[in-house]
């Protein structure tokens, strides 16, 4: 009579988290209670509701396997297997974690809600895990109750409550083995830290830690809504913002717009204080380039702060260019003719030059830049590598630049940036020799 009397208020209670969810919605299904009861959950409030269970491919991942089918099958709900791999390197913890997400969010159908089994135990062992190595308000804030489409409904629910829920409803649920290692900073944390603050400290650990991070989240919230008015512009594979924003604005914005910005590119989880710290340096003329975690690199381009993921670099074959004619090298084309006339203007694009075509050989080179490559200019030479600096160039697409050379190797001219002194056109010029270079992706 009491277990049924306890099933009936939990049964009462813990659907009621579930009321302001609107189908259909996916239960990442671990083969664990807490997931267990809020599939069970979504399905007593009436919505609709499939699992996705994600496989890491690990020692234990059969047991829980197994369990997340038969959970499925007692709750007849549709279920589906996503296998991942978990690469190699350190955090073993946080690469599962953004392999599960990755994988859970790829199963999901246009208008579906991912509901996770997070509990307010969950809650509190982040927190407490996030101050002990230092956090900051968005760490002290913990678990978001919804990001996006995923949505923790209960967050207000004690683990030791779902487990006794899910016991007595009968789901045919399992302890995943990785709860039970010694190793892992977060099972220290639940077996250790918060069992011993509560007995000497505070019985109401949990329930504390937990409105700790509830009073942050209004917090960040509104910071938050300060952060999403400052631009931010996606092209392609990169993110950009105006370094003079980021420079000026008040630094708890800027922290959390740059923060903004590199989750863009670099996922949900992106954004360490060390990369924020790197991307204001660059914004703020310190540096000009950084190396961020993840692969991103930060740049300053002119007035804009570049967030990006450089492709290996490709280097085009060298071509030969018959003057006049046509050439190509990579997205570059490259055109060449002669007039008699004298131009009745001279060209006023770096991309666009007139010679004298007596004194500009007859087949030249277009290659990539090298080290080593100098340019003749008025009282001796400079590097190639310090004109494209000069000119603005992005530190990602220098060495693919085309430079053009003669058969000496000597640099003519670099397209956009400066054309060697050699070749003007003068009074004893009879013949003009016109040369242009247009990018594809320009």
């Amino acid at each position: 009579m009491a277990d049924s009397r306890r099933l009936s208020a939990l049964a009462r209670t813990v659907p009621a988290r579930f009321g302001a969810l609107t189908s259909p919605c996916v239960v990442a299904l671990s083969g664990g209670p807490d997931s267990a009861v809020c599939a069970w959950a979504a399905l007593e409030a009436g919505l609709t509701v499939r699992a996705v269970h994600v496989d890491h491919g690990l020692a234990g991942s059969p047991f829980v396997r197994g369990a997340a089918v038969a959970v499925a099958a007692f709750l007849d709900i549709p279920l589906h297997i996503a296998e991942v791999t978990v690469g190699g390197g350190s955090s073993p913890e946080g690469r599962a974690r953004t392999a599960r997400y990755e994988a859970l969010e790829a199963a999901l159908e246009p208008g579906e809600l991912l509901l996770t089994g997070h509990t307010l135990s969950d809650q509190a062992e982040t927190v407490l895990g996030n101050l002990l190595r230092g956090a900051g308000p968005d760490g002290l804030a913990g678990i978001p109750r919804r990001r996006g489409r995923i949505v923790r409904p209960l967050l207000d629910v004690t683990r030791s409550q779902t487990r006794e829920l899910a016991t007595l409803l009968g789901l045919p649920w399992v302890e995943d083995p990785v709860n039970l290692e010694a190793g892992p900073r977060r099972n220290l944390i639940r077996r250790e830290a918060i069992p011993y603050l509560e007995g000497r400290f505070n019985p109401s650990l949990e329930r504390a830690l937990v409105r700790t991070a509830d009073a942050l989240c209004a917090h960040n919230e509104y910071l938050d809504r300060q952060a999403d008015r400052v631009p931010v512009t996606v092209t392609g594979a990169s993110v950009r913002l105006s370094a003079a924003i980021l420079a000026t604005i008040d630094p708890v914005i800027a922290v959390r717009a740059v923060r903004r910005a590199i989750r863009m590119i670099g996922g949900p989880h992106a954004g360490d204080a060390r990369d924020v710290h790197l991307v204001l340096s660059v914004a703020r003329g310190t540096q000009m380039r950084a190396s961020l975690t993840g692969g991103l690199e930060a740049e300053r381009r002119r007035a804009l702060v570049v967030l990006s993921r450089p492709a290996a670099v490709v280097v085009p074959e060298s071509a030969l260019w018959t003057l006049p004619g046509s050439a190509v090298f990579g997205t570059w084309s490259f055109d060449a003719w002669v007039a008699e006339a004298p131009p009745a203007a001279f060209p006023v694009s770096r991309f666009v030059e007139v010679m004298d075509a007596s004194a500009v050989p007859s087949a030249v080179t277009v290659r990539g830049v090298r080290t080593g490559d100098r340019i003749v200019i008025a009282g001796g030479h400079k590097d190639v590598a310090e004109t494209l600096t000069e000119a603005g160039v992005p530190v990602s697409e220098r060495p693919v630049w085309p430079v053009i050379v003669g058969p000496q190797e000597q640099v003519l001219w670099v397209p956009g940036v400066r054309r060697a002194d050699l070749g003007w056109v003068d009074s004893a010029t009879r013949r003009y020799l016109w040369v242009r270079a247009t990018r594809e992706d320009a």
